[in-house]
């Protein structure tokens, strides 16, 4: 994601544009130990775990591992991993099973700074276990999807633009390409920092990068091909985050890129997405804009967090709303 932001700051400044007044309260919670962008979260159970990212210094990354406890507010450090540090990781659970990997390296680009490894993690045990590589080298900031027995991996950046999906077959450990079924011939164009998730057994997508920021919002089906959905509402944005409750999707923050003659602008919105109505709401505003930020959701309660400000500063903070 990151490839966005040099993009960006080379050419323009941040602006910040008004909100309307909204009635859903957002509120604080303990803040992260280290601030830190471009970081991967997951939920088992009933707590949050945020895994790498980085610092300002965009070559400086973590390969850590932190969990939150809503139940006491409280951080604890799980300390390094066996993998690599990274930005931009991709992470999904499949029945208590975390599945995680890929992401950037940072640093000066090359093929090999854009991982490939992917791990099954189990919290339970504090276990870690390396599978099949991921197929290619398209991995900076991947969008993933949970179905029955298969996880779809998909969108990630390396040089260039591209739209590669893949199914990963979590008995048999191996990965098949689904592009001809799904990326060439279905809806979403080709881009990046899009973002997703799976809600009611269903999988979104929408956002992202392709010249300007996007505002497409899809549907994958059957694991076969796109179909479109309500877009977005509001402006275009880029490297926003969703998460899903158990009905709906929220979508947060990101930044809003409309061409070279016009400003880069860091929001500030939260909007809910109702899949069985195909509506989008405006709930909530963030305390300030966010991007490359985190986002996750246990129970009833919505958080959004870390990332990058409005004056592009690498934060700690953590916020939620309730449903």
């Amino acid at each position: 994601m990151q490839k966005i932001g040099y993009l960006i700051i080379a050419c323009l400044f941040v602006a910040c544009t008004a909100q309307p007044d909204l009635t859903t309260p957002v509120r604080e919670c303990a803040p992260a130990p280290i601030a830190r962008a471009c970081a991967t979260t997951f939920v088992v159970g009933d707590q949050a775990y945020v895994f790498g990212g980085r610092t300002n210094d965009t070559d400086s990354s973590f390969n850590d591992l932190w969990v939150y406890s809503p139940a006491s507010d409280q951080w604890t450090s799980l300390g390094t991993t066996p993998l690599q540090a990274r930005v931009n990781a991709t992470a999904c659970v499949h029945n208590g099973i975390v599945y995680i990997g890929l992401g950037f390296v940072g640093g000066r680009s090359t093929d090999s700074l854009y991982l490939r490894d992917w791990w099954a993690y189990d919290p339970a045990g504090n276990t870690w276990t390396a599978l099949a590589d991921y197929p290619n080298s398209y991995t900076d900031g991947a969008t993933a999807f949970v179905g029955e027995n298969e996880l779809y991996v998909g969108y990630g950046f390396c040089w260039q633009y591209r739209r590669d999906m893949f199914r990963y077959n979590i008995q048999t450990n191996t990965w098949d390409s689904i592009d001809v079924g799904v990326a060439f011939h279905g809806y979403p164009t080709r881009s990046f920092g899009g973002t997703g998730t799976t809600c009611l057994k269903r999988h979104f997508m929408g956002t992202g990068y392709y010249r300007y920021s996007l505002d497409w919002w899809a549907e994958l089906v059957d694991g076969t091909h796109w179909e479109k959905r309500t877009p977005v509402p509001g402006p275009t944005r880029t490297i926003a985050k969703t998460t899903a409750s158990a009905n709906y999707i929220y979508l947060s923050g990101g930044l809003h890129y409309g061409g070279v003659t016009t400003t880069a602008e860091v929001l500030r919105d939260i909007r809910r997405y109702d899949p069985q109505n195909d509506q989008w709401t405006y709930v909530a505003i963030l305390p300030e804009g966010l991007f490359n930020h985190v986002s996750f959701a246990i129970g009833n309660r919505i958080y959004f967090g870390l990332g990058e400000t409005e004056e592009w500063n690498v934060q700690n903070k953590l916020y939620y709303i309730e449903e």
